[in-house]
């Protein structure tokens, strides 16, 4: 019982610590924005009990997205690059989870974040030679 409870806890302060991030990323505050992003993925690490892994799987996967877009807004594009693989590799492991994404507006936000990601990556790549 202490550990759902603690799980809920736990749940409450990453969801949190991520609407601030998206917050500061819209009103431009970059530097926080990048801060807040940096404690979800922090806390979201896989470890503690399972009965809170899709949500912390979840808010990982949207904080990985936010960074890469944080990042390449900064120009760190290592930080972008890094980000968007795991987001990537995150975003492939929910889809094949049949309660990993809820609701037809998360997927059509992470489609949209795929697409960008990729764009990004073709761009950062170069041309071909």
């Amino acid at each position: 019982m202490l550990e759902r409870l603690r799980d809920v806890l736990r749940s409450a302060a990453i969801s949190r610590a991520l609407s601030r991030a998206v917050r500061a990323y819209r009103d431009g505050d970059l530097a926080k924005a990048r801060a807040a992003v940096d404690e979800v993925v922090a806390a979201t690490e896989p470890r503690g009990s399972r009965t809170q892994e899709t949500h912390r799987r979840s808010m990982r996967l949207m904080a990985v997205a936010l960074r890469a877009e944080v990042a390449a807004t900064l120009g760190d594009a290592a930080a972008t690059r890094a980000s968007i693989d795991e987001g990537l590799a995150l975003w492939a492991e929910i889809q094949g989870h049949p309660a990993g994404v809820i609701g037809i507006r998360s997927v059509e936000s992470f489609h949209s974040w795929e697409r960008w990601a990729r764009d990004w990556l073709a761009r950062a790549s170069g041309p071909v030679a």
